[in-house]
């Protein structure tokens, strides 16, 4: 049967709401209208139209209703201008989403005790107050009002949200999931921050779970994603369940030279039955704490619950770059009894610039995984880690059962550690420190990048770093699949087919692109012939994750991730001016105004592509920033395959460094994301096409 849509407009009188009210409602609140009123209002199944660009100010409650249909708070917007289900949502849709401003007074948004299935959708969340130190969103409380799991709010699903703290005085948390069955997916957060206490994106301590963290953006000074870190107050209550995937995790490396407080990018301090799948993690560095990709440390915070603990914990197909150090793995708590670790699986990861120099001050670790107090049942398989110090370290510490690791497996990895492979603290490297620290150990299949005499389990292989290095595909730009003909053992380091479909959300093993740039398959480099356009290729992924917002600029050297070949076509190996980006695109840095880099050396048939979002359709002018010693050659752009411009002319713009702006009038662009390439068509009399800084649509 049908339903009657009812649609009733809330301002003051809700009396529109009859007994003749259909089963499933859609409320509109307009702009200066009363939004808690639709939320007392609603009923389960309905739907709340919240306008689009308006400003909302407020501690907004949604309450416990009867019923297990959801109710969704969302924008006025057409869903055909707003991203589609499933696809991450971008600060660049801001103006189409009504905005949530909450108060110094606490949270934009708050569930109550047994509130449940409420959706939010299609917001901007973000705070009004400067100084503001709570969360923007709460599903629960962390406090002594949950203190039973009869009260604990569930069914709740923040999707396709754009949550940020202020970019000047940042904000303490995003969201506390201190709920059961909450969702929080295809959104983007940023600027959550603080000089004076921790920080996070998605922070969880008071509720049962399960929890799903699927394919968003979250940036966050202290810790991006952690579970625990603050006792709970439902006894013997661990968080549960938990489903970490898809998403970006990362810092902004901005924030390298400024007060915020850093420690590390995912923590579990309370954590069961957790898996952490198909991520890219990016930036952490040595800065408050040691700037761990994860933190895997049990942490009982006020000695109220011994029950505290880190077991059954799946991290795989991610990948792990930029760092100070990849994973820690301690055994107990120092400071209070908890629970042992347990059962970690760290299974088909990619670590890659695991370094020393990813520091505010002394040198890092630089560290792959890191072992100490004692867990067990560790299984570390098919990962390939690229370190400055070592792979594996394991130390002492404080533990009730010993400092040795029971069930230790370390097997068909491929570890090239610029120091120690694998390192027994204090009793020597190989076989000496596995021995002590890990008796009864498997270590089957690896293959070691040797830079000492020491030993190494039967079966080892141990080629030096050199040979190492030449079975990759590109060990100078970061390629780490193996090559063809490889001398090494089947089936070591990482799977990337698996990786990449995980990264996709596909079934392995066909594979697929990570959600940011990486190191990952790409088709064999092949020549272009002709300067002639060639169908744009498929596969790419924007830079940083998120596509350039048009009208808006495009800085040419952040092309998109993929490689070469499908992100962009470089016709010599290497990066000329050796800045910026490890893979064939030539890029130095640039004296124009507002500084940044240019990419140069550009010759015919050479290309490069970039993600962006056009958000509304309409005729632009698209600008091109220049420079040339002589008399340039000629480029195009295309969108979507289709040439745009037809050739634009550069000209002798008087050096490599002096810079004019070209531009093209009339060019018309439909809205939504789309793919823009920059094609070097011929060179000039200096034998370039040109130096690229940027390009501007407006």
């Amino acid at each position: 049967m049908s339903l009657t849509r009812v649609t009733c407009a809330l301002a003051v009188v809700c009396g529109l709401l009859s007994a003749a009210r259909a089963e499933s409602a859609t409320l509109t609140v307009n702009a200066g209208g009363d939004l808690q009123a639709a939320i007392n209002a609603a009923k389960p199944g309905d739907t709340i139209l919240v306008a689009a660009g308006a400003t909302f100010t407020g501690n907004f409650t949604l309450p416990a209703k009867n019923g297990t249909s959801y109710i969704t708070i969302r924008s006025s917007a057409a869903d055909g201008a707003l991203p589609p289900a499933g696809q991450r949502i971008t600060p660049a849709y801001a103006s189409l989403l009504p905005k949530i401003r909450s108060t110094s007074s606490g949270a934009a948004f708050r569930a109550t005790g047994g509130a449940s299935y409420w959706k939010l959708r299609f917001l901007e969340i973000f705070p009004s107050s400067s100084t503001a130190s709570s969360d923007l969103v709460q599903f629960g409380s962390g406090g002594t009002s949950q203190n039973t799991l009869a009260v604990v709010p569930h069914h709740l699903v923040i999707d396709q949200s754009y949550l940020h703290g202020d970019p000047s005085y940042g904000q303490r948390r995003g969201v506390s999931l201190n709920s059961g069955d909450a969702q929080v997916t295809n959104s983007y957060f940023s600027d959550f921050k603080s000089t004076t206490y921790d920080t996070q994106a998605i922070c969880g301590w008071n509720g049962p779970g399960p929890f799903l963290i699927e394919n968003n953006y979250l940036e966050a000074a202290a810790e991006n994603i952690m579970f625990g870190g603050t006792d709970p107050y439902i006894p013997n209550l661990t968080p549960s369940n938990i489903t970490i995937r898809r998403n970006l995790i990362a810092k902004p490396k901005a924030w390298m030279t400024q007060g915020w407080t850093i420690k590390n990018l995912v923590e579990l301090k309370n954590a069961s039955n957790v898996t952490i799948d198909g991520n890219t993690l990016e930036y952490s560095w040595l800065a408050n704490q040691q700037g761990f990709a994860f933190m895997l440390s049990p942490r009982n915070q006020s000695g109220t619950a011994p029950w505290s603990q880190v077991k059954n914990v799946t991290i795989s197909n991610n990948i792990v770059r930029h760092v100070a150090a990849g994973i820690n793995i301690t055994g107990y708590d120092n400071l209070a009894t908890a629970q042992q670790t347990q059962g970690i699986t760290v299974v088909n990861n990619l670590f890659y610039d695991v370094s020393s120099a990813w520091t505010k001050s002394t040198a890092a670790k630089g560290r792959g995984i890191f072992i100490g107090a004692g867990p067990k049942d560790i299984r570390i398989e098919h990962n390939t880690m690229i370190t400055t110090d070592s792979g594996v370290f394991i130390d002492g510490g404080a533990s009730p059962t010993g400092v040795q690791v029971y069930g230790f497996v370390f097997n068909d990895n491929v570890v090239h550690a610029a120091k120690y492979a694998v390192y027994g603290n204090a009793q020597g490297e190989g076989t000496k420190g596995l021995n002590y620290y890990a008796p009864l150990y498997q270590f089957l299949g690896n293959v070691i990048g040797h830079t000492s005499t020491a030993a190494y389990p039967s079966g080892t292989d141990l080629p030096d770093l050199t040979t190492l290095e030449q079975q990759f595909v590109d060990y100078a730009h970061d390629d780490y699949r193996l090559r063809a003909g490889n001398t090494l053992p089947a089936g070591v380091g990482v799977d990337f087919a698996a990786l990449n479909a995980a990264a996709a959300g596909g079934p392995a093993p066909a594979p697929a692109p990570a959600p940011t740039p990486t190191p990952t398959p790409t088709p064999t480099p092949t020549p272009t012939p002709t300067p002639t356009p060639t169908p744009t290729p498929t596969g790419s992924t924007p830079y940083g994750g998120t596509p350039v917002a048009l009208p808006g600029t495009i800085e040419v050297e952040n092309y998109d991730g993929g490689g070469e070949g499908v992100a962009y076509h470089d016709t010599t190996s290497g990066n000329a001016g050796g800045v910026y980006r490890t893979n064939g695109v030539d890029i130095k840095a640039a004296t124009d105004t507002g500084g940044g880099y240019l990419v140069g050396w550009t010759t015919a048939g050479e290309w490069l592509k970039y993600t962006v979002n056009v958000t509304a359709a309409g005729t632009y002018t698209i600008d091109a920033r220049v420079a040339s010693s002589g008399a340039g050659g000629t480029f195009h752009i295309e969108v979507n395959g289709v040439d745009k411009t037809g050739p634009m002319s550069v000209p002798n713009t008087g050096g490599w460094q002096t810079w004019a702006t070209i531009s093209k009038s009339g060019v018309t662009l439909a809205a939504g994301q789309q793919v823009v390439r920059l094609v070097m068509d011929t060179v000039g009399a200096t034998g370039s096409v040109a130096n690229f800084n940027w390009l501007k649509v407006r």
